[in-house]
């Protein structure tokens, strides 16, 4: 069995990282510290379920969404020097432990029982494939029991929300009871990342930088920018989806990628490519039972449409109600979702193909509140 104790002290969590100065830029694409080649970066994801849990009947599904996101997202910021080589093992790895015993005492524990099971039954690593290895592991709980669709934990026997509201009520990833980590080994040459069940599951807006930030960010060795700011390393998963954020151009030096002298963050709403304009966010953001919702759309430019489909969800094990769309060639700034006639969470996903040939997929969350914030 893999056992990763004696890097307890190089555990990156999010938040808690402190900042690092960049070193000097290698010639090619190199973890953050310069000592080990990332020209392709070799991505093992592996969902893992205790043996008294079911996995969630859509999770390939879901697990794919994160990782088209997140390779859009490295070629873009890499400008393509860098690849992600994406291999997702195709069942879920059932745990040989009850959730409880895999969670441990705190987040550290439930992480490496977690990491260390999932190297073990993958036997991961042990035949030195091609690029930089990085394992990740989704997993199907938090360290604490939470209930991540509705974000409520059960504490003295009552209902607690547990995770992060915006100002507005926009949610965002980011709960106490969650326990995402990662941790980069220079002296093997690896990284590994565990993003809890709050960090994915549900698609609140930014839970795709989530999976950046502990799969692939930390996991070369990048830290948190110091001053802090709104990139992928840093606060954009309280503020964004993955396409509006992005890496900071001293990170991307110190990676061996080409950096732009322009202002950051770079006019996202002004590109012609889908996946960085694209953005569908729900109005109003906290809607009441019986309120008509509509999402926002903002648009690459020029573009023409040729497919739209949203679908929604408000159970999580249930399934997805696909809603009627006869879009026109041009872009809709709003979508009806229609009105919800009780309190609930909702998950929503749009798929857009263009007339040029792109695509895209954009997933959301929010929730229907008895009151707005």
């Amino acid at each position: 069995m893999f056992m990763f104790a004696r890097l307890l002290a190089m555990l990156m969590a999010c938040l808690t990282m402190p900042a690092i100065l960049a070193p000097v830029r290698a010639e090619a694409p190199h973890t953050f510290d310069g000592k080990h080649d990332i020209s392709v970066i070799n991505l093992t994801v592996a969902y893992l379920v205790p043996k008294d849990r079911e996995a969630l009947p859509d999770w390939r599904e879901r697990v794919d969404y994160y990782m088209d996101r997140i390779s859009r997202f490295h070629e873009r910021e890499s400008g393509g020097v860098s690849k992600l080589k994406i291999q997702v093992h195709p069942e879920p790895l059932i745990s040989g432990k009850p959730a409880q015993e895999l969670r441990g005492d705190e987040p550290n524990a439930t992480f490496f029982n977690s990491v260390n099971e999932v190297a073990a039954l993958l036997k991961w690593n042990q035949e030195k494939p091609e690029g930089f290895p990085i394992l990740l592991v989704l997993s199907e709980i938090n360290w604490r029991e939470l209930d991540d669709f509705t974000r409520l934990r059960q504490l003295d026997g009552q209902p607690m929300f547990d995770g992060n509201l915006a100002p507005d009520g926009r949610h965002f990833p980011g709960a106490e009871s969650g326990g995402a980590r990662a941790i980069y080994d220079p002296e093997k040459g690896l990284g590994i990342g565990l993003v809890s069940a709050d960090g994915w599951r549900v698609p609140y807006s930014g839970s795709d930088c989530v999976v950046y930030h502990e799969g692939v960010g930390h996991a070369i060795g990048l830290p948190h920018p110091e001053p802090a700011d709104d990139s992928v390393m840093c606060f954009g998963q309280y503020h964004y989806w993955i396409n509006q954020t992005w890496v900071t151009p001293e990170q991307k030096l110190a990676l061996g990628w080409p950096a732009h002298s322009g202002p950051v963050p770079l006019d996202f709403g002004g590109s012609s490519n889908l996946f960085t304009a694209f953005t569908a966010l729900q109005s109003p953001i906290v809607p009441q039972p019986g309120e008509a919702v509509t999402l926002k759309l903002t648009w690459p430019k020029d573009a023409k449409v040729s497919v739209i489909q949203v679908r929604i969800q408000t159970d999580l094990q249930g399934p997805w109600l696909t809603l009627p769309s006869r879009p026109g060639v041009e872009p809709p700034a709003e979508l009806a979702l229609g009105t919800f006639d009780r309190v609930t969470p909702v998950s929503y996903r749009v798929n857009v193909v263009l007339e040029d040939g792109q695509k895209v997929e954009l997933r959301g969350y929010f929730q229907v509140k008895a009151q707005a914030p």
